[in-house]
């Protein structure tokens, strides 16, 4: 079957929410005579794989989509560019493929930033027939020890956020209910209580900063500025850290006064310990880090 788009799935988002939407999307873009192919997601990184393996085979047989219509929130267009590198890792002659969202995700702060930016609507089919597509700004990274590259749409977080995500994420892979919810909010404490603060070292705009008590480092992307913003957070007292739990905890956007922030269109972050990271609630594991953080564009259809 010929095939115009390729969608993505993930009918675990926002809490298994996400698979009661997909009936009604459906139906639209069958009764639009929307061309596509079906692809489903079902566990972490199973996304990247899907549409590298994908768009490697699509191009050999010249049949790339126009586009890639991603069904979820953060995590999924997340993983779906990060899909796009990995085909082209494997042959760079593989564009850049569009993407549309359709936002059912728990968080979709991506999605929002770009519609409050073009103060666009949510009728994707309207937007599929438009086909108007523009490069946004999103994070890169490269990690120089583990030579990975990878992006992120809105931040990329070591020390404590990323501690809360990892251990969100493994009580994610047991059976959601009332039990595991109790158990997961509890075990936060532990958490705030064994927090320990590393050294980072910080290299932007000709200038080195030595930060000897860090307890957590999150580089943000905002998509209307060219510079990424590093935000460092020092003093560590109990209602500060309950304070950033709860906006991690709710994916609240961070705004601590007392914080070290410094803005670049290039910034270099060494860690000497070991700790975990995440971009954008999908985690990178425990590591030391050499870090660069910049900014690259990528198409997006609105």
């Amino acid at each position: 079957m010929n095939t115009d788009y390729l969608v993505i799935f993930n009918p675990v988002a926002n809490k298994r929410r996400a698979k009661h939407q997909w009936p009604e999307i459906k139906k639209q873009l069958d009764a639009n005579d929307i061309k596509y192919r079906l692809k489903i997601t079902r566990r972490p990184l199973h996304c990247v794989f899907i549409i590298s393996h994908y768009l490697v085979t699509s191009f050999r047989s010249d049949s790339l989509p126009k586009a890639i219509i991603v069904i979820g929130g953060d995590g999924t267009v997340h993983e779906t560019i990060e899909g796009i590198h990995a085909a082209q890792s494997k042959n760079e002659s593989i564009p850049n493929v569009p993407v549309l969202i359709i936002p059912t995700g728990a968080n979709n702060n991506f999605y929002t930033h770009i519609k409050q930016q073009h103060n666009m609507n949510n009728n994707f089919i309207e937007q599929i027939k438009n086909h108007h597509v523009e490069n946004h700004e999103i994070g890169l990274f490269d990690e120089h020890i583990k030579k990975q590259r990878g992006i992120f749409l809105n931040n990329l977080g070591i020390g404590l956020d990323a501690n809360v995500f990892n251990l969100k994420n493994n009580f994610i892979s047991h059976k959601i209910n009332l039990k595991t919810r109790i158990e997961y909010y509890l075990s936060i404490f532990p958490t705030i209580y064994n927090l320990s603060t590393f050294p980072v070292d910080i290299n932007a705009n000709g200038e080195k900063h030595k930060i000897k008590k860090a307890f957590m480092v999150t580089a943000l992307n905002h998509d209307n500025d060219n510079d990424i913003e590093l935000l460092v957070l020092t003093r560590k007292n109990i209602f500060q850290l309950c304070y950033v739990i709860m906006r991690v905890l709710f994916k609240r956007e961070l705004k601590v006064k007392s914080a070290f922030r410094i803005t670049s269109d290039n910034i270099h972050v060494e860690i000497p310990s070991l700790e975990y990271a995440h971009a954008d609630g999908e985690t990178l594991g425990s590591r030391f880090y050499d870090i660069e953080y910049r900014k690259t564009k990528y198409p997006f259809i609105y």
